[in-house]
């Protein structure tokens, strides 16, 4: 399966999309679906922005294939040439100054087995093999699935952002953002602008419930720790709650967010701030 990209990011996640309707309908575990999208729309993201410079006139391609053994993401394009694999590996930092950009080889690294780049003609050529334990492997492909659309799943990645600020004298200044589906270089640039007015407000706890997000890349990743800074610069704070099994992998893999507060849901965060409030007003008493 090949398909022909215009370089922006809406068509990054048209292929992220289509990738896991090509990996559902193989019976690929979900794990690995997201491993592999994930690994897609960075490397998608990073021609977008990079090689052809969100010039929605270039394309580039991104082709599908599978063996008895693995599945393989085969990325083209027509940009100066740049082997991701020569990256050097990037190591955290404890300080808030070092946001997340540049993240996004390491994430493919964590979540693909094999990463190959040659450049060909004038074409840099990137070959992602995530390979496939004889329990989790995908069955071939019967001509009667390959023509029911109907089997297969709905993949549509949306991002639903949901602002609800706190009433009364409980966790005054807080407010809680709900994100529900998908946080990726698409969805991004939405969940920004809704942030620079809270974050201009005179807030001190920022929470993202994200019980019922089921899809970050390092783009959303970066908002979070920008407004992490922004908070802790002005004595406020983030928390992050209820995260899923996915997403929670991406952040350890990632551990770009430097102590940062990750609860498992809003009960147990509210006993963590009842905690530091109680200690605040003996310390004042």
């Amino acid at each position: 399966m090949t398909l022909e990209l215009h370089a922006t990011p809406e068509e990054v996640m048209r292929a992220v999309e289509a990738l896991q309707r090509f990996a559902h309908s193989r019976d690929v575990p979900e794990k690995v679906i997201f491993g592999l999208a994930l690994s897609l729309e960075e490397c998608g993201s990073n021609i977008v922005n990079h090689a052809l410079h969100h010039d929605r006139h270039k394309t580039f391609q991104v082709a599908f294939e599978h063996t008895g053994s693995a599945v393989i993401i085969e990325l083209r394009d027509r940009g100066p040439a740049f082997d991701p694999t020569a990256a050097a590996e990037r190591k955290s930092q404890a300080e808030d100054k070092d946001l997340p950009g540049g993240w996004g080889i390491q994430l493919v690294r964590r979540y693909m087995d094999e990463i190959r780049y040659q450049r060909e003609g004038g074409v840099n050529v990137l070959r992602l093999t995530k390979r496939l334990s004889p329990e989790t492997g995908a069955k071939p492909l019967s001509s009667t699935t390959a023509h029911n659309h109907k089997s297969t799943p709905k993949t549509d990645m949306p991002l639903k952002i949901l602002i609800l600020k706190a009433v009364g004298d409980k966790n005054l200044g807080a407010v809680t953002i709900k994100l529900t589906g998908s946080l990726d270089t698409a969805t991004a640039p939405d969940l920004e602008r809704q942030l620079t007015p809270v974050l201009a407000g005179p807030i001190k706890h920022l929470v993202f419930d994200l019980s019922e997000l089921n899809f970050i890349s390092s783009a959303g990743l970066r908002l979070f720790s920008i407004a992490r800074k922004q908070l802790k610069e002005h004595g406020g704070q983030a928390s992050f709650v209820s995260l899923q099994p996915q997403i929670q992998e991406v952040f350890e893999i990632m551990k770009s967010l430097p102590g940062v507060s990750i609860f498992k849901d809003m009960a147990e965060m509210d006993r963590y701030l009842a905690a530091i409030q109680r200690k605040h007003q003996e310390k004042n008493q």
